[in-house]
């Protein structure tokens, strides 16, 4: 179960920021809110590997370019044994990369 509600806050998570082209720190920190409000670890960075951060290097698709995000989370004790006895490791991660949405609007 909260392997599905992980992956469902990374769904959100990779739908807002194909559609501005990067990472938005508040939204991050809204995510990572979400998931200490599940009890859940999130100590460190959540996102790290995730491309781009920063509203400069956004990706752009009239340029073709990809968002990239990673999310790796600790969840709740009994969750980390289930998942390390059927996936062989206690974090919950997603990855993946998608083109950006987001059309620079003086192009």
């Amino acid at each position: 179960m909260e392997r599905a509600i992980a992956r469902s806050i990374y769904a959100d998570a990779f739908d807002d920021m194909q559609d501005i082209g990067y990472l938005e720190p508040q939204l991050a920190d809204y995510y990572v809110q979400r998931m200490r409000d599940l009890g859940w670890d999130v100590s460190g960075d959540a996102f790290s590997g995730s491309h781009p951060r920063m509203e400069g290097i956004r990706a752009r698709k009239e340029r073709n370019e990809m968002v990239t995000l990673s999310l790796s989370v600790y969840p709740s004790r009994l969750s980390q044994w289930m998942n390390r006895f059927v996936e062989g490791e206690k974090a919950f991660t997603f990855t993946g990369s998608r083109p950006s949405e987001y059309f620079d609007p003086g192009w």
